[in-house]
């Protein structure tokens, strides 16, 4: 519920607030006074698109602000997708700063946000409907809507039972496609993994096997200098034919024997005895491995040939597959799975497209039950419809709701299910006799429009979700009779909403909760705009205005207050 509105440089606006109360708000005023200038500030607030040329004459900006409240759930959901905590007593507060550069500087609870976002919460708030703007009808989209709010609970199981199974049908058919995909794709992937696996397999690899070539290279590579320095070594430890020095060996023995003829004489000197004689079978044994050591050393430049081919294979798969021949192994693992799923994947499919054509049937039945009890609700609505039409000077417009059923498939056999089925739904009007029925939103004239989505809200009443409704001059062209039928309309609405309307007839005033009247004064060769709350003898006097023009007659203002009264027993 809009509370209170603020309008700085705006059009005749210096700078005003409006407040406005629950129930029936309605704004009276001269031809002129700025009604509906306020009504434009409102649109501007809720984030609709609006020329620089609003901004006051003189004016670098201007500026709109309006605070609500709301326990609107569906309010809260989006400013919190939008990033907002909602405030715990419900209070919101929407601004919007226009500047003759073309800048706008939004704001939602004092946070600064896009027009976009200004304009989707803006829908969920007010429904503006006027002589150039009724979004809703204009909005064939909006039609379906419309007709389901009006088919109450019946449609919406129905629905509800549709957008489940709507859901799982998208779900299978997404699953589809990272299934199957394109085929070309799948036998593009089936080749490059069945070549990746051969390569890695056919190289015979094993953790390890690089250190070790690396290894044997190293060792060919420097075969002389090896077995050279193996040679000295056992010749220095053992002796060899070619020199006379004598050896480690022959020294330790030497030692050896000296030490075993004084072990008897003391634990100490058998000890040492014993340290010698471990030496010496050390030595022994260091000789021998040197000996067959020297002996496996030496230089095959074709076995060098083999390791270098053999390290540049296992190179070249790194590069390829992984930083190490573990990381290739599991590489090949992974795409040997991938390849497992590519060649399951068919049987995969069979079995999803089986479940897709039954889910697809299932779903057309579903769209069959929405569509016959739409048609039924839809005959409802329309008689509904043009009895109230018939009250508000309209008794020669017929009115329909059309309903198609699109059961055209796709190419791939699918019916095409829409958020709202597989009906479209659009409103049809013949404003005059003999006349055939065309589109609304194309024929319709901005009272007619206003006219039918006043009969459409009497009858939405406790359907409708948005709390306040706005209706622009809707009584323009009709008679006194059908202004009262307005008004009674515009009550009905108001028990269940927040009404805010501009009017001209005396009725439709004498109906409203809250009288706030418009008036413009001239002051220093400018217009200026102004703007007052009516207490009970103002109301009476502005109704007395509105039946002939004149505020003090005593008969006049008789006649208002009856009125006023009979609007207030009803």
């Amino acid at each position: 519920m809009l509370m209170q509105l603020r309008i700085k440089n705006i059009a005749l606006i210096d700078e005003l607030t409006v407040e406005f109360t629950d129930g029936m708000n309605c704004m009276t005023g001269e031809t002129g006074a700025g009604k509906s200038i306020i009504i434009d500030a409102i649109s501007c607030m809720l984030g609709f698109r609006t020329s620089r040329e609003i901004i006051k004459a003189g004016c670098e900006t201007a500026f709109v602000e309006g605070m609500f409240y709301t326990d609107s759930q569906a309010v809260n959901d989006c400013l919190m997708e939008i990033g907002i905590e909602p405030e715990e007593d419900g209070s919101l507060i929407l601004q919007r700063e226009l500047s003759v550069s073309g800048r706008n500087v939004c704001r939602i609870n004092g946070r600064l946000t896009a027009v976009s976002v200004l304009r989707q919460i803006g829908d969920l708030l007010i429904d503006i409907h006027g002589q150039n703007e009724n979004q809703s009808l204009m909005n064939t989209s909006a039609h379906v809507c419309l007709l389901d709010a009006y088919g109450g609970e019946e449609i919406s199981e129905i629905k509800k039972k549709y957008e489940i199974q709507c859901g799982a049908f998208k779900k299978l058919y997404s699953s589809l496609n990272s299934f199957s995909g394109d085929p070309k794709e799948r036998e593009r992937l089936t080749d490059l993994y069945n070549f990746q696996i051969d390569e890695i397999q056919t190289a015979g690899l094993y953790v390890g096997e690089d250190e070790e070539l690396a290894e044997k290279r190293n060792i060919l590579l420097n075969s002389e200098k090896i077995a050279e320095a193996l040679n000295v070594a056992r010749e220095i430890i053992k002796g060899g034919d070619y020199g006379e020095n004598i050896s480690v060996c022959d020294r330790i023995a030497e030692a050896r024997a000296s030490m075993s003829s004084i072990t008897s004489y003391s634990p100490d000197y058998a000890e040492v005895f014993a340290r010698i004689e471990e030496v010496s079978y050390l030595l022994e044994d260091i000789s021998s491995e040197l000996r067959v050591l020297s002996e496996n050393v030496f230089f095959d430049k074709g076995q060098l040939e083999q390791t270098e081919e053999r390290i540049n294979t296992i190179n070249k798969l790194k590069r390829k597959y992984g930083a190490t021949v573990q990381e290739i192994l599991d590489y090949e693992a992974d795409v040997q799975n991938k390849l497992d799923e590519l060649i399951g994947a068919e049987d995969k499919v069979k079995e999803i497209l089986k479940q897709l054509e039954e889910s697809n049937e299932e779903l057309r039945t579903v769209c069959e039950d929405l569509n016959f009890t739409r048609v039924k609700t839809a005959k409802h609505l329309a008689e509904r419809i043009m009895s109230e039409l018939e009250s508000l000077e309209m008794s020669k417009t017929k009115f329909e709701a059309e309903i198609n059923f699109n059961d055209e498939k796709d190419d791939n056999g699918y019916y095409k299910f829409g958020a709202e089925g597989l009906d479209n739904v659009e409103f049809l009007i013949s404003a005059n006799p003999g006349e055939p029925l065309k589109p609304l939103a194309k024929i319709a004239s901005g009272g007619e429009l206003s006219r039918i989505m006043l009969a459409i809200k009497t009858i939405l009443a406790d359907a409708d979700k948005i709390s306040t409704l706005i209706f622009d001059e809707i009584d323009t062209g009709i008679s006194g009779k059908a202004a009262k039928s307005v008004a009674v309309k515009l009550k009905t609405i108001a028990e269940k909403h927040q009404v805010i309307c501009v009017t001209h007839h005396a009725q439709i005033a004498a109906a409203a909760d809250n009288n706030i009247y418009i008036s413009k004064e001239f002051a220093d060769n400018t217009t200026v705009t102004s703007v007052k709350n009516l207490n009970e003898i103002e109301k009476i006097k502005e109704v007395s205005r509105l039946l002939d023009g004149d505020s003090e007659s005593e008969i006049t203002a008789v006649h208002a207050k009856e009125l006023i009264a009979k609007f207030r027993s009803n």
